[in-house]
């Protein structure tokens, strides 16, 4: 049986594999100085529209967190981020580890809000230097469960926060996700024209690894971070010698040739199939009676389970069990499927017929 326990239990795309195969006995030289990495940060820039965007590359989401934050804070800074999202609940400390304090919002479903951050910014005005200032705001597309923002709200954050001077941060762990669900508004470029920095991941769509790493000149922030992070790669011990993996993977990911008939590159295809097939799998949940959580059209979908019908799911089909307070007082916990870019119609044929024939025998 396919499991939907997350988008990383596959191994490449066949484009990507093929092309680290192609180039697999090419000596390049280390640590992203390669010609692969050059080329796969041209293609970036051309893609988001920003032609002076300074874009690295690193192996993981953690990492990238902690670059993006430490890079864009002081010491005695720390982000504004809602209280489930990544950093604070899957992280293990890295940030605060790294020195930043977090400095987390009592907003819900991992969605980060002005409502939720201003109480928090009250008081660090009240205090002064007795408490931690925040210097940015922190958010992931998608959110921590699955919430895709808007244009508005992701305007209404950065407007926020530009009135504040703080830098803004969106992890794109699951970018692609996010900018492909349908019904979203939020583009790319509209992301790259406000945010400081954010990710395009890897990991998640369709790489072996890797996140690209991309910040603007255009704020104080943003030139201090470009300056701060060649340094603090080398630190955290995130400079990758063989770097030109993560330059050949992203440049077969937005390699102009792999554009489809909408135009859309390799990379947004992949979160495409996979969007596609997460919203098919919360139609069969829905139909068999679950209550989602929240309404998304990204690839992770939330559903409340009781913790019988949560062990079933998780055997079957590998969903993840989360521990969440129940607004219904039933008990309830709460499953995760997660699609990827190797799901495919026939894994939901099977979902469904499996779904169907437990029914049956209730």
């Amino acid at each position: 049986m396919h499991q939907y326990r997350n988008d990383y239990s596959e191994g490449a795309a066949p484009q990507i594999l093929e092309a680290l195969v192609r180039t697999n006995l090419e000596q390049a030289p280390g640590y992203g100085t390669d010609e692969h990495c050059a080329h796969a940060a041209e293609l970036i820039r051309a893609e988001i529209g920003q032609p002076d965007a300074f874009v690295s590359f690193v192996p993981g989401g953690t990492p990238a967190n902690i670059l993006a934050i430490t890079s864009l804070t002081e010491e005695f800074e720390g982000p504004l981020c809602a209280a489930d999202a990544h950093p604070t609940i899957h992280e293990t400390g890295a940030i605060e580890a790294a020195g930043r304090r977090l400095l987390a919002t009592h907003d819900p479903l991992g969605r980060l809000t002005v409502e939720g951050m201003q109480p928090l910014w009250d008081a660090a005005v009240a205090n002064g230097n007795a408490t931690t200032r925040p210097g940015m705001l922190y958010f992931s597309h998608t959110s921590e469960l699955g919430y895709v923002y808007t244009r508005a709200e992701f305007d209404a954050l950065c407007d926020w926060a530009a009135e504040r001077d703080l830098a803004v941060y969106v992890d794109g762990a699951r970018m692609a996700s996010g900018i492909m669900a349908p019904g979203s508004d939020l583009t790319i470029q509209h992301i790259a024209e406000r945010a400081d920095i954010f990710t395009l991941g890897g990991t998640k769509n369709g790489m072996l690894f890797g996140e690209a790493l991309v910040v603007s000149p255009r704020t104080e922030r943003g030139r201090r971070a470009i300056a701060r992070l060649p340094y603090l790669t080398k630190r955290a011990g995130q400079l990758t010698a063989k770097g030109r993996i993560m330059g050949v993977m992203y440049e077969a990911a937005f390699d102009p040739s792999t554009r489809d008939e909408t135009g859309l590159a390799l990379y947004w295809q992949l979160a495409r199939n996979a969007n596609k097939l997460a919203c098919r799998l919360a139609e069969a949940m829905a139909a068999e009676g679950f209550e989602s959580v929240l309404a998304t059209t990204g690839n992770q979908q939330f559903f409340w389970v009781t913790p019988d019908e949560g062990a079933w799911l998780a055997k079957v089909f590998g969903a993840e069990l989360q521990a969440q307070p129940d607004p219904a007082g039933a008990g309830r916990i709460v499953a995760r499927f997660v699609t990827s870019w190797a799901t495919t119609p026939e894994n939901l044929d099977e979902f469904e017929a499996a779904l169907a024939e437990r029914s049956a025998k209730r």
